[in-house]
């Protein structure tokens, strides 16, 4: 990879602090249910207990959109992660009193900084990187957060079996401190002097969807993007049907672990790979790697076939989710990517929450085979059809090829 991404300044600690807050995430979740086995017998009632940081976050998507439009991004980014310590201080409160009201609290808290959070690095790549280092800042961006997400579950399951909670969440704390410190250096630049102006204005969220109507590029990638979240928002619910239906518990583990790993390698080559390629037929024509994968996988009781099956997802992940991301960013004006991005947030969690409604009860009404058959026709329904509509709009979004400066 061209090393003036890496010296860049800005991306450095913007990513540094997509690793803490990313695995601060996982850490808490697995410390948090580690919690609720003592205090919460019912599995029902852990899963809303978990449900309810994503509702309350689905609420504030919108305005949280308005702030990183409205306001300077690196004060959002600094408030969130301020925030955010609250979430451990909560749960030392909640050991001491032995009390799930008050986890639940905590649980709040960090569901609510990670909708500021998030949204808001994704709309200040843009101005803290060049243009032509869009695709490959977003695939670093994305391979962080999926180191976050190996890693922090498996440093957060050895970490609850050798410390105590109280140790655990003073650990989370110490992190969430350095991620403050860290945006505290933080330099992002506006872009133009009308997104200053456009502060002064009051700014609405509805603004956002006349502008996703008229855009097909946008509306393209949402849609197909939303199909792949259907498969990931039941993904740890397939992981366990699979390791059930051959009897073989560690297959967990080496599901997760290929994925991950794919994933990693692959993308340090989907700079290479995709370059000036149209990103929307391009990343469109990979719905058909993922109806593959999801077809292989309906192959349930061989586990070579499953193992392949999510090699081949975790590469077409490495290239599609990048992609999507770079044509967002180039294609959505910087004054309403806040907003865009708080809104794409938005669909995640209540598609997540569909998704894992709706995989549970497929698994149970259909079998497992069915149902990712089922979903690899879906899948490349949607990759078709949107193909046939970018064919028709004549929709063309590349990655610049000149290079802008910009100041990190």
């Amino acid at each position: 990879m061209n090393s003036s991404l890496f010296r860049n300044r800005a991306f450095i600690i913007l990513m540094i602090g997509e690793a803490i807050q990313g695995g601060g995430i996982w850490t808490s979740i697995i410390a948090n249910l580690q919690f609720m086995q003592s205090h919460v017998p019912s599995d029902l009632g852990k899963s809303l207990i978990l449900m309810c940081g994503l509702f309350l976050g689905v609420l504030i998507s919108p305005q949280a959109g308005v702030w990183a439009d409205r306001y300077d991004k690196k004060k959002i980014l600094l408030i969130s992660g301020i925030v955010r310590c609250f979430a451990p201080i909560c749960m030392f409160a909640a050991l001491y009193y032995q009390s799930v009201a008050i986890m639940l609290l905590s649980v709040v808290i960090m569901q609510l900084a990670a909708t500021v959070y998030m949204p808001t690095v994704q709309a200040a790549l843009p101005a803290v990187v060049s243009a032509s280092d869009l695709l490959k800042a977003n695939t670093v961006n994305f391979n962080v957060t999926t180191i976050a997400r190996i890693g922090g579950t498996a440093v957060a399951g050895i970490l609850v079996a050798v410390m105590n909670l109280y140790t655990v969440y003073a650990l989370s704390l110490v992190f969430y401190a350095i991620l403050v410190l860290l945006i505290t250096q933080l330099k992002i630049t506006n872009i133009t002097d009308s997104t200053i102006v456009k502060k002064k204005e009051k700014i609405r969220f509805s603004e956002l969807f006349p502008f996703i109507r008229q855009e097909p590029a946008v509306l393209i990638a949402l849609i197909n993007s939303g199909i792949i979240t259907l498969f990931l928002g039941g993904f740890n619910l397939l992981v366990l049907k699979f390791s059930q239906v051959q009897h073989k518990p560690e297959l967990m583990g080496w599901i997760y672990s290929i994925e991950g790993m794919s994933i990693l390698i692959v993308g340090l080559f989907a700079k290479r790979v995709i370059g000036k390629r149209n990103l929307v037929t391009s990343s469109t024509l990979f719905m058909l790697l993922f109806a593959i994968s999801f077809a292989g996988m309906s192959f349930s009781e061989n586990t070579s076939a499953v193992l392949g099956s999510f090699v081949l997802f975790g590469c077409a992940v490495a290239f599609f989710f990048p992609m999507v991301s770079t044509l967002f960013q180039i294609k959505v004006p910087q004054d309403v990517q806040g907003r865009f991005f708080s809104f794409r947030g938005m669909l995640d969690r209540v598609m997540f929450q569909v998704a894992l409604l709706a995989t549970g009860a497929c698994l149970d009404w259909f079998g497992i085979s069915t149902y990712l058959l089922t979903l690899a026709v879906l899948t490349i329904a949607s990759g078709i059809l949107t193909l046939i509509l970018a064919k028709q709009k004549s929709v063309d979004v590349r990655q610049p090829v000149i290079r802008e400066t910009v100041e990190g």
